[in-house]
């Protein structure tokens, strides 16, 4: 019962009481009245109501549901890029040590000596390519760490990701030093 109906009830009953005849009320007739409006069950909700509050629910539900989708294709996006910027590492430090290897394959029918100054560079695309292969191997720990229900194993895994991260940027170092210390020794090589 809402707060116009009790008082319209109540207004009603008083006037009741009234056109009867009587003057006034007794004190305990309307306490025992208000007791009886306490203890009455409360009454259903208008239809009205009802699809007001269903309206209100789906809403609810629709906007919690909009923000997930938009928090797992942000997670999905993190990921591809992740991957992404693993296999390109890869393919830099991996490439270019294959193909310093054939150089120096080449270069040793006709130059031996010069073998030892190019040997020393492949080092940095070699690492490079280590480098990646344990990031690669550290972000499937990091999703499986994420993926527990333990906070202890939730914030290890957000630092293995952080040397995840810090590998990546490593091996992209690494192919720049591979790269520069070829470039030297081909110089010197000239």
């Amino acid at each position: 019962m809402t707060t116009r109906q009790f008082a319209s009830q109540l207004r009603s009953l008083i006037e009741d009481i009234k056109s009867k005849g009587t003057a006034a009320i007794y004190c305990d007739n309307l306490i025992a009245y208000l007791r009886e409006v306490e203890n009455s069950p409360e009454p259903e909700l208008t239809p009205l109501e009802i699809e007001k509050y269903k309206a209100d629910l789906q809403n609810w539900i629709e906007v919690n549901k909009s923000g997930q989708e938009a928090q797992l294709k942000l997670f999905r996006s993190v990921i591809a890029s992740g991957q992404s910027a693993i296999k390109s590492s890869f393919l830099l430090n991996g490439g270019a040590a294959v193909a310093l290897l054939a150089f120096i394959g080449h270069l040793a029918q006709f130059k031996p000596s010069a073998v030892a100054q190019f040997g020393a560079c492949m080092l940095p695309f070699t690492y490079g390519v280590l480098a990646i292969a344990v990031t690669s191997g550290l972000t499937y720990l990091s999703q499986w760490l994420y993926a527990s229900p333990k906070a202890k194993a939730v914030k290890a895994g957000f630092y293995v990701n952080l040397s995840c991260i810090a590998l990546g940027i490593t091996s992209y170092g690494l192919f720049v030093w591979g790269l520069l210390a070829t470039a030297a020794a081909l110089k010197g090589y000239g």
